[in-house]
This record gives C-alpha cells, structure tokens and sequence, in this order.
C-alpha cells in the first residue's frame, strides 16, 4: 500500500496578499501617471477607466501633479478680458477650453471701473477706482476659473500719505502648501518716504510692514529735490521685489522676508530700456534689457561685492544677446521662468504680437497677436480646470 502523500501548503491563500496586491498596484500606476508631463494626456488617461479616474481626481494625487509639473502658459488679461494663446502654440488646445473666463461676477457701478494690477498662481487682482475724483476704491483677489473673489479690507488712512499713489501686488506667501492662501502687498510713494503694506488671506486688516525716507534709499533727484521718485511696476525675483526708479539707474530691491530695503545700480544708459528682472538660475538675479538699436535683447548676469571680490563691487554682465523676432519689440514682463515680449511686425501696425522667451533653453515662440489698444498684459498660468483646485 502506497504511503499516504503529505498534504501540501498553499503559501498564495495568505490573508495579507489579496489587500496588499491592490495598494501596490495603485502605487505603481501613481508613480506612472504622475510621470505623465502633459495635462491632456493625463485627462485622457483619466477617461479610460473608472480606476484611473478616480485615482487621478484624487486631490493629493493632483497636488503632488502640480507640485511636479510647471503650470501651462494659458493667454493672457488685459482691461477686457482673458485672451487664450492661439495655434500654432503647444497650449492652444488647453486654452481654448477657458475662453469664456471673464470678471462679469464683480460688483461694479457707474462712477467707478477695475484694472488688472497682477495676475499669478491662478489670481487676478483687481484694483477699482473712481472715474470722478481719486477716491480709491476696494482691491479684489479673483479666481477666474471658479468665479469666486474677495473683496480686501479698506487701506488705513494716514493723513501723511497720498493714497491716490497706491499701487497693489501680489507677493511671495509664506504658506507654500496651502493652495489657498495668497499674500497682497501695497506701497504708498508718499512725499517723503516709501511704504509697504501686506494683507494676509484669512487676516482682517493691512499690516504697515516696511518703511522707508526717499532720502534714507538715496533716491532724491537733486534737481528735483521735491519731487519723489517714480517707480515703475514691480517685479519678483526670488522671494524678493524689485522696482525700477525712473531716471535713476538704479533698482529699489525689498527682501520680503527681512522687510528690509536696499538699492541697486544698473548698468548706465539703461534707464529707459525696458529692463526685465529675471530668475536666472541658483538664486541668481538677471535683466533681459533691450539694446539700443532695438534690434536685440541683451541678458545679464547681476554679480554682487561677494561675488564679484576682484572687481570692488557689484556688477551687471553680459551673458547672451538675443535677437529680437521683429524691430522694435521690447520685454514686457517675466513669470514662471519665461520673459514676455511685444512687438509690431509693420510700423504703426493695428495689432501686436506676443512671443514667450524660455529664460533657460532661450527658445522663442509666438503666444498671440492682440489689439495695440491694450497697454497692459499679464500672461496667465494654470493647469486645466479638471486638475485645479479652489484658490479662495
């Protein structure tokens, strides 16, 4: 008689397996999609079945996306309105599904209008003022996506002060992860001094943050000693803003961290050349400045007394020139690692056209072509609405 066979141990029957094979797929097609560097082909990976779907709508899913991903260059805010980039653009068919985004959901009146004053991160903010006299009306921060807005505290009142020269920006906010939270800053060119407010989202009033006398910065013009400086529209570099004093060759640089200011020389000759103040790579400030026959953009690295031993001091260098698309066009404005610029392509021409500079690859494309009525653009940033969460 044949010896009875062992009974053999089935190890696949273990309880743990059946719960731990399913996390550990989902972990891995995780790691896939979000390797995935265009949003549409991620939209359309979502579609193709309901697990994907849902793990790709998941909202930290997403969050870690748009942690990875640059956001996608989407058009542009003017006075009237929003302006998708067109074809032949990469990003012309995400545009073109946020065409209909307007500011129709904003309180308005007749003896008053808005303007744009900054747009970034996925905000709008809007400044009103009076068409009458120059009361200065509420500032705003929109989500033009979701419609939904905030109306800021009044401005405190001081009777030193012209707050008819009010000026508003956002700034550099602390709370990084929080895609809620946004920082505004305001400055008041007053007779005799610069002052600095910031709003907080979630605080109820402005905060006096930093302040400073024109004579204490050096930038009284002796010719003019009553007539303060005009500074032109910020810009943010590295945690830091930056503003151009007309006239002055100099920069008025304001660390937001240290709420403390400081002044920078520009190259000489460059005060009216339409600078743009750049993220240049390691923490690193850089201008593109257009050269004087308007026929090219020269890019410059800033050296400060540290770094620049040898020399005795600060110094701005000629890193790159690139030539411009068409005669005449100038830099307008830098965000998310590109520079903007705007030209004519005929003299006296009726429309415009926008081109976006990669500041790393330096490659030049064509955005969108707009009325030369608009004086004042501001590029727009974002991911498509399905993958972008509430910004108020």
């Amino acid at each position: 008689m044949a010896a009875p066979i062992p009974p053999i141990r089935r190890h696949l029957e273990s309880p743990e397996l059946p719960r731990q094979l399913p996390a550990l797929i989902d972990n891995l097609m995780e790691e896939i999609f979000v390797r995935i560097t265009c949003p549409a082909d991620l939209t359309r990976t979502s579609a193709a079945c309901v697990t994907y779907r849902l793990l790709i709508a998941d909202p930290t899913f997403l969050r870690r996306y748009r942690t990875r991903h640059p956001p996608l260059l989407l058009g542009f805010f003017s006075s009237e309105g929003y302006h998708p980039v067109e074809a032949p653009h990469p990003n012309a068919p995400a545009a073109r599904a946020l065409a209909d985004m307007s500011f129709d959901y904003l309180p308005t009146g007749k003896s008053h209008h808005w303007s744009i004053r900054d747009v970034r991160d996925g905000r709008v903010l809007i400044q009103y003022r009076a068409d009458d006299d120059d009361t200065l009306l509420p500032v705003a921060v929109c989500d033009p996506l979701s419609g939904q807005y905030q109306i800021l505290p009044p401005i405190p009142h001081h009777e030193d002060h012209d707050y008819y020269n009010f000026d508003a920006t956002f700034a550099p906010c602390a709370e990084a992860n929080d895609e809620t939270s946004f920082r505004v800053m305001g400055t008041v060119c007053g007779e005799t001094e610069f002052v600095v407010l910031i709003f907080d989202s979630g605080s109820v009033s402005w905060t006096v943050s930093a302040s400073a006398s024109w004579e204490a910065l050096s930038l009284i013009d002796e010719s003019q000693p009553t007539e303060y400086p005009f500074l032109q529209r910020p810009f943010c570099v590295y945690g830091s803003l930056y503003w151009e004093v007309d006239e002055m060759h100099k920069l008025l640089k304001l660390d937001i961290d240290r709420m403390e200011f400081s002044t920078i020389n520009l190259p000489f000759g460059h005060d009216k050349c339409h600078n743009v103040l750049v993220e240049a790579g390691e923490g690193r400030l850089g201008m593109f400045s257009r050269t004087v026959d308007r026929k090219s953009l020269n890019f410059y690295y800033y050296y400060n007394s540290m770094e620049n031993e040898h020399q005795g001091g600060n110094e701005w260098e000629v890193k790159n020139v690139i030539p411009l698309p068409v005669h005449g066009s100038w830099a307008f404005y830098a965000q998310q690692g590109y520079t903007f610029l705007r030209g004519d392509r005929k003299v006296r021409d009726l429309v415009y056209t926008c081109y976006s500079l990669d500041i790393d690859t330096l490659k030049l494309e064509t955005a969108i072509q707009l009325s030369s009525r608009y004086f004042r653009i501001y590029p727009y940033f974002g991911f498509p609405p399905s993958m972008t969460p509430k910004k108020i």
